[in-house]
């Protein structure tokens, strides 16, 4: 699942839509998340970025039409077009472009019976956070009041695996000029 309906309000300009490379973050992340043979990809676009639904090939649109509501709308939002029945989902922000690599270790951690698995750099945590199919239903309910994925992330704790990973874009976060100047600055651009 790709989260691309925030305001990016810090950012001043649709996150998706920034050069990365030869495409877009929302073109990169898209591209990776191909390469790395997801079979069911799900975009959550905003106000800003629905134009884009019909550019973006075979891929499940679902629209957050009030970004405002925060993160956890937009999971909400894509959690609903997925298949009851999915085996795994890594919910990942536009703003936090990993290579395929990084989502096939997820896969793999999760197949291999993990509940949710989070990359690490470094001994840092970072992202996209994974989880496996059977916590659905959580991430159909999770809200900002309630704290979230990371309310998820906690319920779960005790079968969560860190992954660590060579990939440093595991840290990153984009939520403003100077940290997707930093970013771009360092990433092995397609």
């Amino acid at each position: 699942m790709i989260l691309a309906a925030g305001a990016s309000e810090r950012m001043g300009s649709p996150k998706a839509l920034l050069p990365w490379g030869d495409s877009t973050l929302l073109e990169y992340v898209l591209a990776q998340a191909r390469a790395a043979s997801v079979e069911d990809i799900v975009v959550v676009l905003g106000p800003a970025t629905r134009h884009l639904g019909a550019t973006l090939g075979e891929v499940r649109v679902a629209l957050n039409l009030e970004p405002e509501s925060g993160r956890s709308a937009s999971i909400r939002i894509g959690s609903a077009v997925l298949s009851d029945d999915v085996q795994a989902i890594v919910i990942q922000s536009v703003d936090q472009p990993v290579e395929a690599d990084v989502l096939n270790v997820l896969f793999d951690a999760l197949s291999g019976g993990a509940e949710i698995v989070v990359p690490t750099h470094q001994g840092r945590r970072g992202h996209p956070v994974g989880f496996t199919g059977h916590l659905l239903a959580e991430l159909r309910a999770v809200t900002e009041q309630g704290k979230g994925l990371r309310a998820v992330v906690r319920a779960h704790a005790p079968h969560l695996a860190e992954v660590p990973v060579s990939s440093e874009s595991v840290l990153w976060n984009l939520n403003d000029p100077a940290a997707y100047a930093a970013a771009r600055g360092t990433a092995v651009q397609p």
